[in-house]
C-alpha cells in the first residue's frame, strides 16, 4: 500500500484508490504492523506530541485491543462494524484534539483492514470475497470516524442552546439519530443533507415529546443550534470537498417546514397509534447517556 492513501478520501483518495490500497491474501502485506508503521510515517509530521515510535506503540494496541471481549458470532457485517466502533472509539478518545484526526487528514483504513485480518477468525473473514469485503471495511471505517467525530462537535454545541439534562438528552440523540437518518440516504448533495437531517432530527424529538417538539426546544433554538452545528464543521467531510461552504442559509426555513411537518395535537396524537406515531416521528430515539 502507498503512502498516498493515508488520507481520508475527503482529503484527496477517492475510494477506488483506498480500496487498492488495501491487500489481500498474497497480493501484498496484511500485517497490523506494518500499516501501523506505514500510517504512522505520514502522521509523524503533522504529530507535535508523540514521536513516531510512540505514536506507532499506541496505534498498535488501539486496533489489537479493539477485538478484546468480542464474541465472534454472527454475520460479518455486524461484527467489522463493532471492531471499527471500538477501535475508533479509542483513537478519538486519545486523539480528539489533534487537528491531524478532526480533519480527515490521517485514514486508518489500512489498519482497519489488516486489523480484522489479523485479529478475526480465519473462518469467519474467510467467507467474503475480496470485492465485497473490501467494500464491508470502507463502509465500516468512514461510518465509525464520522460517527466519532462529530459526536464532541454534538455535545459541545447542544449545551449552549437547551439546558437541563434530561432537555439536553433529547436533543441530543434527536439530532444525532437524525444525522444518522441522513447519512443512510447516501445523498451527496450537501442542501439535500442538510434538509434531511433536519427533518429527521425534529421527527425524533416530536417522537420524544408526543409530537410537540417546541416543548422541549422552540422552532428558534433549533435554528440557532443547527447554525452552531454547520459552522462547527458538524457536517460529513465527504460533503465539504473543495472549499464547499457549509448552507447556513437553509437552516430557518428547513427547521419551520420540520415543525409544521411533525406537530401534532394532543387528540391527534392520543388517538394515533403506535405504528402512526412511529412514523410520524422518524423512527426510535439515541442511545447517548452522557446527561
Amino acid at each position: 500500500f502507498g503512502s498516498s492513501f493515508c488520507r481520508r478520501s475527503v482529503s484527496g483518495s477517492s475510494p477506488p484508490q483506498r480500496l487498492a490500497a488495501m491487500s489481500w491474501g498474497e497480493g501484498g502485506s496484511s500485517k497490523l504492523s506494518d500499516a501501523i508503521a506505514e500510517v504512522a510515517a505520514a502522521i509523524a509530521p503533522m504529530e507535535t506530541e508523540w514521536d513516531q515510535a510512540k505514536l506507532e506503540k499506541k496505534l498498535y494496541e488501539y486496533f489489537r485491543k479493539g477485538a478484546k471481549g468480542m464474541e465472534f458470532r454472527g454475520a460479518l457485517p455486524k461484527l467489522v462494524n463493532e471492531y471499527a466502533d471500538n477501535v475508533m472509539g479509542t483513537v478519538f478518545s486519545a486523539l480528539g484534539d489533534r487537528e491531524w484526526l478532526n480533519s480527515g487528514q490521517a485514514d486508518f483504513l489500512l489498519c482497519l483492514d489488516a486489523g480484522v485480518k489479523e485479529s478475526f477468525p480465519p473462518r469467519i473473514v474467510g467467507r467474503m470475497q475480496q470485492a465485497e469485503f473490501e467494500q464491508l471495511v470502507l463502509g465500516a471505517y468512514d461510518r465509525a470516524f464520522d460517527e466519532q467525530r462529530f459526536c464532541p462537535i454534538l455535545s459541545e454545541a447542544v449545551p449552549q442552546v437547551v439546558s437541563g439534562p434530561k432537555i439536553k438528552k433529547k436533543v441530543w440523540n434527536s439530532v444525532d439519530t437524525g444525522r444518522k437518518d441522513a447519512v443512510a440516504t447516501g445523498t451527496v448533495d450537501v442542501d439535500e443533507f442538510t434538509t434531511q437531517w433536519i427533518n429527521a432530527s425534529v421527527g425524533h424529538l416530536a417522537q420524544a415529546t408526543q409530537g410537540s417538539p417546541k416543548d422541549t426546544m422552540e422552532p428558534e433554538l433549533c435554528t440557532q443550534l443547527f447554525t452552531v452545528l454547520l459552522e462547527g464543521n458538524g457536517l460529513p467531510l465527504s460533503l465539504m470537498m473543495e472549499g464547499a461552504v457549509a448552507p447556513v442559509h437553509l437552516v430557518e426555513e428547513a427547521v419551520t417546514a420540520a415543525y409544521e411537518q411533525h406537530t401534532v395535537s394532543e387528540e391527534d396524537w392520543a388517538a394515533a397509534g403506535p405504528a402512526a406515531k412511529k412514523r410520524k416521528g422518524g423512527g426510535g430515539g439515541g442511545s447517548f447517556s452522557l446527561w
